[in-house]
């Protein structure tokens, strides 16, 4: 009884609340300056990391979040493609390669997270389907 009670009393307490939890990753606007901050380094630390010998960059941003952690996490879900420029050379002018077959387009997940009192920030999730 004392079990069923609890669990009331808890969808009550859920209900009452809504979907916000407090944590939870929230919509994010693209255009604050962290935010694009955060991205840039994404995409650079994802250009590092990968062994294609073009580098890639973000055609299209499908959804941004940030949650408050120690720190704040930056959630971004992106389309990104090939350029036609080679890691190492300039990058100043890189388009997204013209063939698509080259180009080839794919979503990526790319979380960062960002400690600027500690002056740090780092990717914590790179995933690419």
């Amino acid at each position: 009884m004392l079990v069923k009670l609890m669990f009331a009393l808890l969808a009550l307490f859920l209900a009452a609340e809504g979907s916000s939890l407090v944590g939870a990753p929230i919509s994010a606007d693209m255009n604050e300056t962290e935010v694009q901050d955060a991205l840039q380094f994404a995409v650079v630390q994802h250009n590092r990391a990968s062994n294609d010998m073009w580098t890639s960059q973000v055609t299209k941003v499908i959804r941004v979040q940030k949650q408050v952690v120690a720190g704040l996490k930056y959630i971004f879900t992106v389309e990104m493609a090939r350029t036609s420029c080679k890691k190492g050379g300039v990058l100043e002018k890189c388009e997204v390669h013209s063939d698509p077959s080259i180009a080839k387009p794919h979503e990526c997940r790319l979380a960062v997270w960002s400690r600027p009192w500690l002056g740090k920030t780092e990717v914590v999730e790179n995933t690419c389907k």
